[in-house]
């Protein structure tokens, strides 16, 4: 079959681009292309947004050499693997599921980069702090260590929801089972023995 003519639901393989299955939603297709700049917006907002408000300290190089590159690089891994997924497919588009964790996991990184506390002359300050008073300051020390553990789960879920989407499309254009079902089946597996 050339790639002119038109695929049918019952093809098993199929060329990069034409997976069926996917909506054709914007946000959707969006999602997929703010991945690379939002991964470099949140690394960055973790290591400086805070000193926006004042509040940049001793911490900036600490989370410029730890923090900021392992967000950056969970991220950036994720949106590649998240492109190579959407590119299989009609649509171009990710998953719901993919654009909903990685809109949260950036949510959770601003969020983390605001509350964050740093050292100023002597003095534990927070972006929340310097805007609504030093009186969040412990506050800011609390939840900004709970955001930054959801924030990097956050990462995390991402990347390995992408990674497990990219090989199920991979596998799919290919002509390989790509789901459980499909591969017990190709081994002829009937809930006895192989």
């Amino acid at each position: 079959m050339n790639s002119a003519e038109p695929r049918t639901s019952d093809d098993r393989t199929f060329t990069a681009g034409h997976l069926p299955g996917r909506r054709a939603s914007a946000w959707l297709r969006v999602s997929v292309w703010l991945g690379f700049p939002m991964a470099c917006v949140g690394a960055l907002w973790i290591c400086f947004g805070r000193s926006l408000f004042g509040a940049g300290g001793s911490l900036v190089p600490t989370f410029l050499v730890s923090v900021g590159p392992l967000f950056l690089v969970v991220m950036l891994i994720a949106s590649w693997r998240m492109r190579k997924d959407a590119q299989r497919y009609e649509a171009g588009t990710t998953s719901p599921l993919l654009s909903v964790v990685q809109t949260l996991t950036w949510v959770l990184a601003g969020i983390f980069g605001f509350l964050i506390p740093d050292r100023v002359d002597g003095k534990t300050v927070s972006g929340l702090s310097q805007v609504f008073g030093q009186d969040l300051v412990g506050l800011s020390a609390g939840f900004g260590n709970t955001f930054a553990i959801l924030t990097f789960v956050g990462a995390f879920a991402t990347l390995i929801i992408a990674i497990g989407q990219e090989r199920f499309s991979d596998r799919k254009s290919s002509g390989r089972p790509a789901t459980e079902d499909e591969i017990l089946d190709a081994l002829n597996y009937n809930d006895g023995q192989y």
